[in-house]
């Protein structure tokens, strides 16, 4: 009994920290660790993404400051769109911004999410 007791509290303190015996991911499992901050994209440079950019920052910085934060997810939707265009090109970025925005609402959500200030938000980023 003592010694899985030992057991359970070796393995808890070695796999929950950065004592001896943690190892990141690495190899074919290394995407798995979540990012610390998101990974830099490249811009379009065809004209569509160009406009479409323009309005998503002109929206981040004019408009929703102004209104006030109302996104129910982390990234926020404008930043998803702008994100998903960037990794995607402008039609398949957009329709995944779309698709987004029809799920931006307060049902119940079933998978991952982030606590921010005590606030549950829905976490579903571009990358993950």
């Amino acid at each position: 009994m003592v010694f899985k007791l030992l057991v359970l509290v070796f393995s808890f303190i070695t796999l929950h920290g950065n004592g001896p015996g943690y190892f990141p991911p690495w190899g074919k499992d290394s995407d798995l660790m979540f990012y610390k901050e998101e990974p830099s994209l490249p811009k379009r440079d065809d004209p569509l993404s160009i406009a479409a950019e323009k309005v998503i920052l002109f929206h981040q910085n004019v408009i929703s400051p102004v209104d006030g934060p109302r996104s129910h997810f982390r990234p926020t939707s404008a930043r998803y769109m702008l994100l998903a265009m960037r990794r995607y090109g402008f039609f398949i970025g957009y329709l995944k911004g779309c698709d987004r925005l029809l799920r931006e609402n307060k049902d119940p959500w079933i998978y991952r999410t982030r606590t921010i200030n005590n606030v549950i938000y829905k976490w579903d980023p571009t990358y993950g």
